[in-house]
């Protein structure tokens, strides 16, 4: 018979490479994700069935194959018992929308792992020719896979994603930071922490064997036991009875003289900018322009300062369609966006939070203060004394 025992399939040697290694290597990510584990005997060959059917990829790939290739060149060499531990504990507790996420962050990891090795990713329309090539659009938006009908390689990788990560070292360095997070989820016998909670820089990082991380110093080791206690009490939010000077500006004036002078800011750094150009500079690549470097920092504070008032002064305005459901939304969604990866986008967004209702407050105060007088009709005579 021609396909034998095997059923045709290749029998080891021979990986896929290229435009169909890259299709695979989605395929698979995705299938992980909806699945969470691959002890159903035919999880290694579902994927290379799936695709070829759909005529995204031609060659029959054995199971023993399909197990090498995903093991050590999708998700660099982590096993299949720790991708399923991860994935299982990641889960627990999240909302639908939750786990869409992360499903969809695990997905970009392996695109952007796949581009950064890739000599086609070096620069973006080149890496978006080679996704193209390849079909990626078909296999993300194949539901039997677990797919989105709304996915692309346009959300995955658009130009403004590609600029802030700085091209393919800035995806090469997205993808082992996820990598990372999944061998420290998948510890035994309890996850790992990867990111001070103090700094929010990596303490560890995965060496790409098996599930082994090595400790990495971050820039809390260079401090004094005060200095890391001032910077954890620092970020740590701030009791609403707790006593302050800001108690005593009763009127706001303090919060007032920030927002004019953040504006000011805005004005001269980013002139002759589109909103959204300006929120692009300030999110990415000028997240860190207002970092102090010092010590006690709480991270993001002034940058989250400027931002808030910026999406404050313009939230009326309505061009700015992305502010229709509320800058606090708008905040909300970016944050999610970045917690897992980002650590500088993530300081800066949740100051701009914590900002947020202070502007509020002021101008719920201000048009206290401006609204006319309550009209009770023409008041009653005097009585009578006769």
């Amino acid at each position: 018979s021609l396909y034998g025992a095997t059923g045709g399939r290749t029998k080891g040697g021979v990986m896929p490479v290229a435009e169909e290694g890259f299709a695979l290597a989605v395929g698979y990510a995705l299938l992980w994700a909806s699945r969470r584990d691959s002890c159903n005997v035919g999880f290694f060959t579902a994927v290379s069935d799936v695709l070829r059917a759909q005529g995204v990829t031609r060659m029959i790939w054995s199971r023993t194959t399909m197990v090498d290739f995903v093991t050590e060149c999708v998700f660099n060499g982590i096993t299949q018992k720790g991708l399923s531990t991860f994935l299982q504990r990641a889960v627990k507790g999240l909302t639908r929308e939750q786990r869409d996420r992360l499903m969809y962050d695990f997905v970009q990891s392996v695109v952007y792992s796949y581009l950064a090795r890739h000599e086609s990713g070096a620069d973006y329309d080149n890496a978006i020719a080679f996704c193209v090539n390849s079909k990626i659009d078909a296999v993300l938006q194949c539901t039997r896979l677990g797919g989105c009908p709304d996915w692309s390689v346009s959300t995955l990788l658009s130009q403004d994603i590609w600029d802030q990560l700085g091209g393919q070292a800035g995806l090469k360095e997205v993808s082992k930071k996820f990598f990372t997070h999944i061998v420290a989820g998948a510890q035994m016998p309890c996850p790992v922490q990867e990111l001070c909670d103090v700094c929010g820089e990596p303490r560890c990082k995965s060496v790409g064997k098996r599930l082994e991380l090595v400790y990495v110093a971050c820039r809390c080791e260079s401090l004094t036991f005060e200095q890391k206690s001032a910077m954890a009490a620092r970020k740590r939010p701030r009791d609403s009875n707790e006593r302050g000077m800001n108690s005593l500006d009763t009127a706001g004036q303090g919060i007032k003289e920030t927002y004019e002078r953040k504006l000011q800011v805005v004005a001269v750094r980013y002139p002759n900018k589109t909103a959204k150009e300006i929120i692009t500079k300030m999110i990415g690549a000028d997240v860190a322009r207002d970092s102090l470097n010092t010590s006690d920092e709480i991270t993001g504070q002034q940058g989250g300062r400027l931002l808030a008032s910026y999406l404050h002064s313009i939230k009326d305005d309505a061009s700015n369609d992305f502010l229709s459901s509320g800058v606090n939304n708008f905040l909300q969604t970016q944050l999610d966006k970045y917690r897992m990866f980002y650590p500088s986008q993530k300081g800066l967004l949740e100051q701009a939070l914590l900002f947020l209702p202070k502007l509020e407050q002021l101008a719920a105060a201000a048009a206290a203060a401006a609204a006319p007088p309550p009209d009770f009709g023409t008041p009653a005579p005097p009585p009578d004394f006769g």
